[in-house]
């Protein structure tokens, strides 16, 4: 497979939260000043904060996304926001049915959406609920991976409760955003370590927002070809990418080249079915 060069943010969002700066025009300017080949985005409009997020439902958030995508081809594609508590898995196949026209030069997948995208504590429900069954089901016919928010203080999407929902879906990838959000990071970790000795459920983990020597432990205890890189983009606004210059450096300290390619872009690259190699 030919890996286009530049790195691969698996985690990036558009939209609208009070405070932040989630626009189209910052996120775009930050991939130039980062480097950046290529950000997954999901539309926080969908989450449901009264007085900082929009709350849409399924349709209006997801469409948005879309548009973003036909828009900046050669810089994102999408991840579908999900709201099991209040909406339906039903909702979301059409989006996954969508693809780009045909374009020469364009070396990502034609697909608009490549995932799946769980916010448990902004939508209001437990990640192991039943009701999140049908959206697993949904990722799983369209063998694409689901990315949950995993917090470390909040029950609601707690590590636990993942992989508890990650085993009874043993097909579907599952993405621990942040590895667990404000910490502590050794219960996602340690899921991910399980996960993969016993067999039972697909986790990976993702760093963004967590400290360099909590991605170290988890590259020591879970290896490399579990972990991607995403930054929450743009969690901190102008100058985003700045913030993980410590990271980006001592994951190439501390990594084989190979390694190093395969958490900044080739393990996104092939759980998402990014390039036309990857696509079925």
């Amino acid at each position: 497979m030919t890996v286009p060069l530049g790195t691969i943010d698996c985690h990036a969002h558009l939209g609208e939260f009070r405070g932040y700066d989630l626009s189209e025009e910052t996120l775009l300017a930050e991939l130039d000043r980062g480097n950046v080949a290529l950000a997954l985005v999901s539309n926080i409009d969908g989450a449901d904060v009264p007085g900082k997020t929009r709350g849409l439902d399924e349709g209006a958030a997801n469409r948005a996304t879309a548009h973003a995508v036909h828009r900046n081809r050669r810089r994102l594609r999408g991840l579908l926001w999900a709201r099991p508590n209040t909406g339906s898995a039903s909702n979301l196949a059409p989006f996954l049915d969508e693809h780009l026209p045909p374009l020469a030069d364009d070396p990502w997948t034609r697909r608009v959406f490549v995932g799946i995208k769980l916010h448990p504590e902004m939508n209001g429900f437990a990640a192991d609920d039943p009701a999140v069954d049908p959206y697993m089901e949904l990722a799983r016919k369209y063998r694409v991976p689901v990315v949950i928010h995993c917090d470390g203080q909040v029950d609601q999407a707690s590590a636990a409760r993942i992989h508890a929902l990650a085993r009874r879906h043993p097909q579907v990838p599952v993405v621990l955003y942040h590895m667990g959000f404000r910490g502590p990071y050794e219960p996602a970790i340690q899921a991910a370590q399980e996960a993969g000795e016993r067999g039972d459920a697909r986790l990976y983990l993702e760093t963004a927002q967590a400290p360099v020597e909590a991605v170290l432990l988890a590259l020591r205890q879970v290896g490399p070809r579990r972990i991607l890189f995403g930054t929450d983009a743009t969690y901190f606004g102008s100058g985003h990418y700045e913030h993980y210059r410590a990271l980006r450096a001592a994951l190439a300290g501390h990594l084989e080249e190979d390694e190093l390619e395969r958490v900044m872009r080739l393990n996104a690259c092939q759980l998402f079915s990014l390039t036309r190699q990857e696509e079925p």
